[in-house]
């Protein structure tokens, strides 16, 4: 064809009328699968493009979403991302990815271009000191799911892990395996009043004994390399550890190289017990012990979320929380 196809083109290609092709475009329903293929086959056939941004004035929707990372490299993240796709194209929509290394001027590009581009909402893991950032788009009428932070705005919701829990827990299963002499690698990227891990951690260590067992506190980059400077800052400070709890498995898993380079058995002479249980957590030696945290109970709960903002904007929800577990396997 000389000029761009039509809807009516693809109409008369199939031998249904426009508003059947349209009621497939926008998944209306109300329609026979064969005629769906059949219409989805002419599409394709005559190169019809779809007219989204007229779609988008009608409906006062775009049909996409926007997901904003923090460190893509982290593979949590890509896990996680794979699964909120899922979620999201199950319930019609398209997803957009963007990853800000958890920079909060970064992460304002990717807002002003999403927002440029018309999208539903954003499921967004914030980037440090972003609040304003994320509260100023809540209010602008942006509905926006935050991911491991509570931020109180119309049209935000928060979907987190009870990660404080995971510390409590970690802090246990150590302190039940004998250990005496412990410490946390914590992450740059976290803010204080982000730290729920840490403060869980040496929470429970507090309550455990009436005299304070001393604890040793390192702040890393959340990376292997990272794992392996937190464990010989956390040794400087206390040469008998005898116990780690670590940002995140890849932390945990430098950990355990810098402890091995050392001379030091894992567990025996030091236990690690990281947090996220990543798939590479099983076939490291030894096993890492970690503290689970579900990522398809994540992704649906977050793709929730932001489907009721879209559905009711303006209203204030409130977080949801998600429960973790410790999965206790050889390092610990």
């Amino acid at each position: 064809m000389d000029r761009k196809a039509t809807l009516h083109d693809v109409a008369g290609k199939v031998g249904v009328s426009p508003r059947t092709v349209s009621r497939v475009v926008n998944d209306e329903g109300g329609y026979s699968e064969e005629t769906r293929k059949k219409v989805l086959a002419a599409i394709e056939e005559l190169r019809y493009r779809p007219n989204m941004v007229a779609r988008a004035l009608i409906t006062k929707r775009s049909g996409t979403v926007g997901l904003v990372g923090g460190d893509m490299t982290d593979p949590f993240f890509p896990a996680l991302a794979e699964g909120i796709q899922h979620r999201a194209r199950e319930a019609g929509q398209t997803m957009f990815f963007a990853s800000t290394g958890s920079d909060p001027d970064r992460q304002a590009e990717v807002l002003r271009s999403f927002w440029a581009r018309a999208v539903d909402g954003v499921i967004v893991f914030p980037a440090l000191d972003s609040i304003d950032q994320l509260t100023d788009y809540g209010q602008r009428g942006l509905p926006i799911v935050v991911v491991d932070d509570l931020i109180e705005a119309p049209n935000v919701a928060c979907v987190l892990f009870d990660l404080e829990e995971g510390g409590k827990l970690a802090a246990q299963h150590l302190l039940d395996t004998g250990r005496r002499r412990m410490g946390v690698i914590s992450a740059t990227v976290s803010p204080p009043r982000r730290r729920h891990r840490e403060r869980g951690f040496l929470g429970a260590l507090t309550d455990a004994h009436d005299d304070h067992l001393p604890a040793a506190v390192a702040e890393t980059d959340p990376t292997v390399s990272g794992g392996e400077a937190g464990l010989a800052e956390l040794l400087s400070q206390m040469p008998d550890l005898d116990g780690i709890f670590a940002y995140n498995d890849l932390v945990a898993i430098g950990a355990i190289r810098a402890a091995s380079a050392s001379g030091r058995r894992v567990p025996d002479d030091i236990a690690v017990i990281g947090c996220d249980d990543i798939e590479m957590s099983t076939y490291v030696t030894p096993a890492l012990t970690t503290i689970r945290l579900d990522r398809a109970r994540l992704s649906y709960e977050a793709v929730a979320a932001l489907g009721d903002l879209i559905d009711a904007p303006g209203e204030r929800r409130q977080p949801v929380v998600l429960p973790v577990e410790l999965v206790a396997r050889e390092s610990a």
